[in-house]
Parts: C-alpha cells; structure tokens; sequence
C-alpha cells in the first residue's frame, strides 16, 4: 500500500550551510479532506448539468486522482536553484 507523506523536510541554504524545518504534511490532508467535502455538492450539481455532454466523469473523478497526487508525492525530491538562491525540497 502506498502511503502519503507525513513530513516535509525544507532545506535553505543559510552562508556555508542548510537550515532545515520539518514541517508536518499530515496536518493538511484533513484540510483538504474537509475542502473536498464542502466542494461535493457543487461538483455533483456540476457534474448533472455536464452529463447530456458527456463531461462528468472527469469532473467527478477530479477527488480520487488528487489524493493519488498526493500519495504518490513520497520520496519526492526537488532541488530548486535560481541564479545565486537555492532551496532544496525532500518528502518524507
């Protein structure tokens, strides 16, 4: 089973070295579950009015294919550098 990430490891470069602040990722999916469900009814409506064109399904398959996003975002690393700045994302 896949398992969505839980923290995010931010790693900022500070003169010779990197500062790094975890932060807890857990704490946003209950956020975003709750956005979710306050969007539902407006996406069913939505989704009503699109069936006679045949445009419902991806509008109500949006959910589950952002919380795949979100599950597979483990073990993702990005190293962002813009001329002289640098950050270095890791989730853990």
């Amino acid at each position: 089973m896949n398992w969505p990430p839980l923290l995010l490891h931010l790693r900022i470069p500070s003169r010779e070295k990197f500062v790094g602040l975890w932060l807890p990722w857990f704490l946003i999916y209950p956020i975003l579950l709750a956005l979710m469900l306050i969007a539902l009814p407006f996406i069913l409506i939505a989704a009503i009015f699109l069936v006679p064109a045949g445009r419902a399904r991806p509008l109500i398959m949006a959910g589950p294919y952002i919380w795949r996003v979100l599950f597979a975002m483990r073990g993702l690393k990005m190293d962002i550098q813009t001329g002289q700045k640098a950050l270095l994302l890791d989730f853990v």
